[in-house]
């Protein structure tokens, strides 16, 4: 099994913590279903060689309507649709 461990600002903060997936570069992560819980953008992943570990090194947002408003593309709809302002 791959133990993770979540790195913010060169400090652990999460130990073994275990996911469905290997996460990527982009990827949001909630240990919990809340939406109040902290959440984690996946900044760069690194792996050991010969290793079941793997440091991911993440951003944290309190809760997830901070993560939200930070991350685009993160259920954001902001410019989904676009007006034609100059054409008429």
């Amino acid at each position: 099994m791959v133990q993770y461990n979540f790195i913010v600002a060169s400090a652990r903060v999460e130990t073994d913590i275990s996911l469905p997936v290997r996460p990527q570069m982009g990827d949001v992560i909630s240990l919990t279903t809340g939406v109040n819980t902290p959440h984690y953008l996946v900044q760069r992943v690194e792996l050991f060689a010969n290793s079941e570990i793997v440091n991911l090194h993440v951003q944290r947002f309190p809760d997830q309507l901070s993560a939200k408003l930070a991350i685009d593309g993160f259920r954001n709809t902001r410019d989904f649709v676009r007006s034609d302002e100059g054409s008429n």
